[in-house]
């Protein structure tokens, strides 16, 4: 499996559920109690929600994060309130935002490219509260303008990025901050 780094260091912890700061630290930063969240990946955080109350939608378009999340839930002994998993992109399954407080997106929508603008559009009449946390090292190279491959995507992984597409879709930030020693979030609400 190639699963996030994250999860493959602390994989024996999250397993016996001693979830690493990395997750527990966006815990504040998302509201709502109806939650779609993009990019998933194994579904720790998804998971943590729903041990929280929240009724959660995660999808992942990596087939085997979805099945690792999916495995997780059951080892976690969440038959019942655990989230729903979906495997697909996004981009193809943009009901899925519908009746959701809040689209939460970790690390993920620079992975969006042409998609991204149609996720937000999307949401813009959807949603209420949108949560993205970026990548701090792939924003510390874009603002190094390091790598004109990737140097657009890495912008969507900076505070600027992502306040810039929130804005552009009629979001006013209400919360920024930094978590996991570099990762900015920032948060957007909009009266749909």
């Amino acid at each position: 499996m190639t699963g996030s780094l994250a999860y493959r260091k602390n994989e024996a912890a999250i397993l016996r559920g001693d979830v690493p700061s990395k997750y527990t630290d966006l815990l504040p930063f998302i509201p709502g109690e109806r939650i779609v969240e993009v990019g998933s990946a194994e579904g720790v955080l998804a998971l943590l929600l729903a041990k929280r109350g929240k009724q959660v939608t995660a999808i992942e378009r990596d087939e085997d994060r979805h099945e690792a999340a999916q495995a997780l839930a059951e080892r976690w002994g969440m038959a019942v309130g655990a989230p729903r998993f979906r495997c697909g992109d996004v981009t193809g399954h943009l009901d899925l935002l519908e009746g959701q407080d809040t689209l939460l997106a970790v690390r993920s929508i620079y992975y969006l490219g042409k998609g991204l603008d149609a996720l937000f559009d999307a949401a813009s009449r959807l949603v209420q509260n949108v949560v993205l946390c970026g990548n701090g090292n792939r924003a510390a190279r874009w603002r190094q303008g390091v790598s004109e491959e990737t140097k657009a995507n890495n912008y969507y992984a900076s505070r600027e990025g992502m306040t810039d597409v929130l804005t552009r879709h009629g979001y006013t930030i209400v919360k920024e901050g930094i978590v996991n020693r570099g990762d900015e979030v920032v948060v957007g609400r909009k009266d749909v």
